[in-house]
C-alpha cells in the first residue's frame, strides 16, 4: 500500500473551495431556493454566510477554533429537506474541490464533508422520529423510545 502525503490544507484552499462551490449552490436548481431563502440572494447577505462556513472548515482541518455555532441547529427547522439535498450539496462540493484543489487536497475535503453529512442526516431523521413522514428513514435507525418501554424506529 502507498501512502500519499499532501500538503496541508490551508486558509486560501478553504476560501477557494467556498467561493466556487456556494456561487454554484446560490443557482442550483435544489439548493438555491432552500440557501437564498435563509441567506438572501444578493453578495452582502452571502459574504457573512461563506466567512462563518470558512471558520467552519479551518476549525476542522486547522483547528483555528473560530467557528462557532452548532450546524445541527441549524439544518434542523429547515422546512423540506431530504437526502436529494445532501446529495447534491456533496456533488457540486466534489465538483468545487475538483476546481479549486489538487486531488489528494480534494480527497481529504470530500471524505470529510461525506462524514458530516451523514452525521447531519442521521441526526435530521432522529428528529423526524415519530412523525408522519420522515425523509432520512432510510437510515433506519432505532432508538429507546421517550418512555423506556419500547423502542421507536427512526
Amino acid at each position: 500500500m502507498v501512502c500519499m502525503s499532501i500538503e496541508p490544507i490551508t486558509e486560501d484552499d478553504i476560501a477557494k473551495l467556498t467561493q466556487v462551490f456556494y456561487a454554484w449552490v446560490r443557482k442550483d436548481d435544489l439548493l438555491g431556493p432552500v440557501f437564498n431563502a435563509k441567506i438572501g440572494t444578493d453578495d452582502a447577505q452571502w459574504q457573512p454566510h461563506i466567512a462563518h462556513i470558512n471558520d467552519f472548515w479551518s476549525g476542522i482541518f486547522l483547528k483555528t477554533g473560530r467557528f462557532s455555532g452548532n450546524p445541527m441547529a441549524k439544518h434542523t427547522p429547515l422546512p423540506g429537506l431530504t437526502p436529494a439535498h445532501f446529495t447534491r450539496w456533496l456533488e457540486l462540493f466534489a465538483r468545487a474541490g475538483e476546481q479549486t484543489l489538487p486531488p489528494a487536497k480534494q480527497t481529504h475535503f470530500n471524505d470529510t464533508a461525506k462524514r458530516i453529512a451523514k452525521s447531519l442526516q442521521m441526526g435530521l431523521a432522529f428528529h423526524h422520529a415519530g412523525q408522519d413522514t420522515n425523509p432520512f428513514a432510510e437510515f433506519d435507525l432505532v432508538r429507546p423510545s421517550r418512555t423506556g418501554s419500547k423502542q421507536e424506529t427512526v
